[in-house]
C-alpha cells in the first residue's frame, strides 16, 4: 500500500511539474503574445490616424480629401477594435483548451457566459451595428465637428470627433471634455464640417444712417477678406451683402453670407466682424462730424 501511495504521489509531481513546464509556459505566452499583438495593432492604427490627419491639414482646400480622409480614420478605429475582439477571443479560447478542464466545468462555464451576453451584450450588439452603419454611410469621421444626440439629461453634444470605433464614438468638446458616447444611443447628428460651411454675419445699423452707404462699404470690406493671403484660401464663395434682414425700433439688421471651406467659418467671420466693425466705426465719425457741421451752419 505504501509503495503504490509513492507511486501516486510520484505521478502527481511529475504531472504538475509537466503541465508546469508545457502547458502554463504556452498560456503565458498565448497572454503575452495577445497582449504585444494588441499593442501592435493599436500602435500601427495611431500612426495611421495620424498621417490621416496630417494629410487633411496639408490638403485642406481639397473637399473630396478631407471626406475621404475622416472616413479613412473612422474605419482603421473600427478595424483596430475588431482585431482587438478577435484576438482577445483566440487567447481566451487557447487558455481554456490549455486547462484541460473536464466537460461539464466547461458547460457550466459556457452557460454562465451565455447567460452575460444574454443580459448584457445585447447593448453592445446594438453598439456595434449602429457603429457598422455609421462607418458605411460615411455618416462622420474623425476630424469632423459633429453636433450629437439627444443624449438623456446631457441634451445635445458638440465638438470635434476623435475616434470612432464599432462600439463608441470619443467627441472632444469646444471647452476641452472628452464625450464617449455608444453608437447605439445617437439617434441624430449633425455633421458641420462636410463639404462647406456658411458664413453668417449680422450688423445692426442705427435707423438714423446711411444705410446704402453702410452696404456699399460692407460689400468692399468683403471684397478686401476674399483678396486676403490668410483668409482668401479659405473661402468658397466670397461673402456680401443679402439684404436687410430685420427692422427694429432702433437699428437695422443687415446680413452677410457666403461659403467657407469646412469648420473654417468661425475663423473667417471673426475677421470679417473686426473689418466691418473697423469700417463702420469710420463711417460714424463721418456721420457725426458732418451732423455737427450741419448744426453749426443751421445755427449761424
Amino acid at each position: 500500500m505504501n509503495a503504490i501511495a509513492l507511486l501516486a504521489a510520484t505521478t502527481g509531481k511529475d504531472t504538475i511539474a509537466t503541465w508546469l513546464r508545457t502547458d502554463l509556459v504556452v498560456i503565458i505566452m498565448s497572454i503575452s503574445g495577445g497582449h504585444v499583438l494588441m499593442r501592435l495593432v493599436a500602435f500601427l492604427a495611431d500612426q495611421q490616424i495620424i498621417q490621416v490627419k496630417s494629410r487633411n491639414k496639408l490638403d485642406a482646400s481639397d473637399l473630396s480629401a478631407l471626406t475621404t480622409g475622416a472616413h479613412r480614420a473612422a474605419v482603421l478605429g473600427a478595424l483596430r477594435w475588431g482585431i482587438n475582439f478577435c484576438v482577445i477571443a483566440v487567447v481566451i479560447t487557447s487558455v481554456l483548451l490549455r486547462l484541460s478542464l473536464p466537460s461539464s466545468a466547461l458547460v457550466f462555464l459556457g452557460s454562465i457566459a451565455g447567460a452575460g451576453l444574454g443580459f448584457g451584450a445585447q447593448q453592445m450588439v446594438g453598439d456595434v451595428i449602429a457603429g457598422l452603419y455609421i462607418i458605411a454611410e460615411r455618416q462622420f469621421g474623425v476630424g469632423d465637428v459633429v453636433r450629437l444626440g439627444p443624449l438623456g439629461v446631457v441634451g445635445w453634444v458638440e465638438g470635434r470627433v476623435e475616434e470612432v470605433t464599432l462600439r463608441v464614438t470619443k467627441i472632444r468638446t469646444f471647452d476641452g471634455d472628452l464625450v464617449s458616447v455608444a453608437n447605439g444611443v445617437l439617434r441624430h447628428n449633425v455633421n458641420m464640417s462636410r463639404d462647406w460651411s456658411r458664413v453668417l454675419v449680422t450688423v445692426p445699423l442705427p435707423r438714423e444712417s446711411d444705410i446704402e452707404d453702410a452696404i456699399s462699404r460692407i460689400d468692399e470690406v468683403c471684397v478686401q477678406l476674399g483678396a486676403d493671403p490668410k483668409i482668401g484660401p479659405l473661402l468658397i464663395e466670397v461673402p456680401s451683402v443679402t439684404g436687410v434682414d430685420d427692422l427694429g425700433s432702433e437699428n437695422v439688421e443687415v446680413r452677410v453670407a457666403g461659403r467657407s471651406l469646412p469648420v473654417q467659418q468661425w475663423k473667417v467671420e471673426r475677421e470679417l466682424r473686426r473689418r466691418i466693425a473697423a469700417e463702420l466705426r469710420e463711417m460714424y465719425i463721418e456721420f457725426k462730424v458732418t451732423e455737427k457741421v450741419n448744426e453749426v451752419g443751421e445755427s449761424r
